[in-house]
């Protein structure tokens, strides 16, 4: 072989598919598969990305931990650790005047207290609020997911109305 005349060796030839190519083209050759190989693999893979993604908002357990402290506190007004029916009546009195629709809230509310009131002690316990929360957690999850997102939360036909 002989020597080019400027005295700088020339670049080697590669080899692809049987023909020679130089170095720049040898690189756009291996982008070219490269791209194709990242293509075909997004391909496969979006499907599967886009089922993984879970719903955003808040669970159950988050949900009465947000509320249940705060309904227990609004309602346990002597501080005993258990929702007495004299305390749920009040806060059934309280719904009652805001609400002008709920003419019957003293008897209603003495049977929601005797469903809500598991054990039949007399009193609702923490176990028993967090019960209610559950109900009323299910009841505002409109897409039966486990999870209220903000659209749940915000409903505007009253459901979203958190506490008992």
């Amino acid at each position: 072989m002989d020597p080019p005349p400027d005295g700088i060796p020339a670049a080697p030839r590669f080899t692809s598919m049987g023909r020679a190519v130089q170095p720049l083209e040898t690189l756009r050759l291996m982008m070219k598969r490269t791209l194709i190989a990242a293509a075909a693999v997004l391909a496969v893979a979006a499907p599967a990305l886009a089922q993984t993604s879970a719903p955003t908002g808040m669970t159950l357990a988050q949900f009465q931990a947000k509320n249940g402290d705060k309904m227990f506190a609004r309602l346990d007004t002597n501080k005993d650790g258990k929702i007495s029916p004299d305390e749920f009546a009040a806060m059934r009195k309280q719904n009652a005047e805001v609400d002008a629709k709920a003419e019957k809230a003293g008897k209603r509310g003495q049977r929601m207290f005797a469903r809500f009131d598991a054990d039949k002690d007399g009193a609702l316990s923490r176990t028993e609020a967090n019960a209610v929360m559950a109900m009323r957690f299910k009841r505002m999850d409109a897409n039966n997911d486990g999870v209220l997102t903000l659209e749940e939360l915000s409903a505007k036909d009253g459901r979203a109305k958190v506490g008992v």
